[in-house]
């Protein structure tokens, strides 16, 4: 017989300190406990900041089943479709605050993000390692000549340098954006309303998934949003306290497979 008792069951994972270590590799470990997962029933699916691109790698190794949350939720694409079934996108004068980091902070690099490209605005050293980690492709795109559509802008820069520039551009009064910090060199602006956690109510919706039968785990502070509008969330030990302190059950570090932990819990409370 055929064991189904993950069956309506949605399990989704950030990307980078979750899924995925510091080394852009997805332990053997995770792999298994997913193949696992779905193959008694259950869905599985990516919530992470990085462009579509920037999956199609780990796609390719694990069963997304389920449509995923990209750009920080920004949009919801569809793997094996190969479909973007769904964006939101910043005000059009977005570029004003580019113009205005870009001169306040010239230090700092700059990238957008747009449908399903990824363009330089300002390079750093920071901007350069990022896109070879993601094993992405971006292009130099000019000031004046910026799209019209953008899921987001991502600043790249020393800690301390996207501090004082986070408090720059808060302070501007932007309407129609958030702010987020996805890592310790990494600081973002998304529109209005938009997370991780606000668009996992947009994939259910489009899902029929109920709430009470979503799962996430995520480990930085852009996915604070995303386990606190789950049924039952985890975080990897390595986490800040604060995000540890949101998910209702902490597992293993991201390197010794946090998420083949968090399935195994979910086989205990639900198998």
């Amino acid at each position: 017989m055929n064991d189904t008792s993950m069956s309506g069951i949605l399990l989704v994972t950030d990307l980078d300190g979750t899924l995925v270590t510091g080394k852009g590799a997805i332990p053997e470990r995770n792999i298994a406990a997913i193949e696992r997962f779905t193959g008694k029933g259950g869905r599985f699916a990516f919530a992470t900041g990085r462009s579509v691109l920037g999956c199609e790698k780990f796609a390719a190794r694990v069963p997304t089943n389920t449509p995923s949350i990209v750009y920080n939720g920004g949009g919801i694409y569809d793997f094996g479709e190969k479909k973007l079934l769904w964006s939101e996108f910043l005000p059009r004068d977005y570029d004003r605050i580019i113009k205005d980091v870009k001169t306040a902070f010239p230090d700092v690099g700059i990238e957008i993000y747009s449908g399903g490209h990824v363009y330089y605005i300002n390079k750093n050293k920071y901007t350069k390692e990022h896109v070879a980690f993601q094993g992405i492709t971006a292009t130099d795109r000019d000031l004046d000549d910026m799209p019209a559509d953008c899921n987001k802008i991502l600043f790249c820069g020393e800690t301390d340098r996207l501090r004082a520039l986070s408090a720059h551009v808060e302070a501007m009064g932007n309407a129609g954006c958030v702010y987020v910090f996805s890592g310790p060199i990494y600081y973002e602006v998304l529109p209005e309303g938009i997370s991780k956690g606000t668009t996992l109510k947009i994939l259910a919706g489009l899902t029929g998934i109920g709430h009470d039968k979503i799962m996430s785990i995520g480990d930085y502070y852009n996915d604070l949003e995303l386990l606190a509008a789950s049924a039952l969330s985890a975080a990897p030990s390595g986490a800040p306290d604060e995000v540890k302190s949101v998910a209702d059950v902490v597992v293993c570090p991201c390197e010794d497979g946090a998420v083949a932990d968090f399935i195994e819990y979910l086989e205990m409370r639900f198998g």
